[in-house]
């Protein structure tokens, strides 16, 4: 494949090891364009060209590129990149797969038939102030304080978030947060707490690492604590995906 560096760039989907099985025959990327991988050494980079001056962010190109993504992953293991990494030419592919071949095989090795599960626990109850009254009773007078002669509970969620609701349920959500590590923490091989935003009723929501051959070992456990903690809490899972939230490919230099 010839490329002028003046008109093409090279988009980036993913490194991986270089004996990996990946089979890119009839698979393509952004812009429809075919995958290569480009190799030094033990470690490979998965690409394809990239024909635009400026990166756009179309919806058909986001979608190839995740799609390029799940596909790579279910063949081998992968450290998956954000869309929109282009390199200039072949030559500095090839630069950076030399000069972070020690901190790629590494991460490479650490993820090896692993992927990633995301795991949420959220409360299912119709009200979380009445939920939590019948377990801590003194949260009562703050459901009867009054304000301008109308009840205070009644003037939307005011009353919820008074200080006593506030640490009480902060109190709840690490108990039952504790809780499912213990279920399902033994069948990861990494356990994370998600920081992105989540609704008052959700308790946690963990990224999880997980071998490959431990996945049904660890889908059963979360069949397990959603037994245990019926019928008051509710139980979501997705996945399996490529290891994003493991992986460190910022700390890659493509200087």
């Amino acid at each position: 494949m010839k490329l002028t560096t003046f008109e093409m760039s090279i988009f980036l989907y993913a490194y991986t090891l270089s004996e990996a099985p990946h089979d890119l025959e009839d698979l393509t990327g952004v812009e429809g364009r075919n995958l290569f991988m480009v190799t030094v050494g033990e470690v490979s980079a998965v690409v394809s060209a990239y024909g635009q001056q400026t990166l756009t962010l179309a919806g058909d190109d986001i979608f190839a590129h995740q799609h390029v993504q799940r596909l790579l992953m279910s063949q081998s293991s992968i450290i998956p990149l954000q869309y929109g990494l282009t390199l200039s030419s072949l030559s500095q592919v090839e630069k950076v797969l030399k000069n972070n071949q020690e901190d790629l095989l590494k991460e490479l090795h650490r993820v090896y038939r692993k992927v990633e599960m995301e795991v949420t626990m959220r409360f299912d109850v119709p009200d979380l102030l009445d939920h939590l009254i019948e377990k801590y009773p003194y949260l009562r007078d703050e459901k009867g304080k009054v304000l301008n002669g109308r009840l205070l509970y009644f003037l939307g969620d005011r009353a919820k978030k008074c200080e006593k609701f506030t640490r009480t349920l902060a109190k709840e959500k690490e108990i039952y947060k504790t809780q499912l590590e213990e279920m399902i923490g033994p069948w990861c091989a990494e356990i994370r707490e998600s920081r992105l935003p989540r609704s008052e009723e959700d308790v946690v929501t963990f990224n999880c690492l997980v071998n490959r051959e431990r996945l049904r070992v660890f889908e059963k456990s979360i069949y397990d604590a959603g037994e245990r903690f019926s019928p008051h809490f509710t139980f979501a899972y997705n996945g399996p995906w490529a290891p994003q939230n493991f992986c460190s490919p910022s700390q890659i230099s493509y200087q």
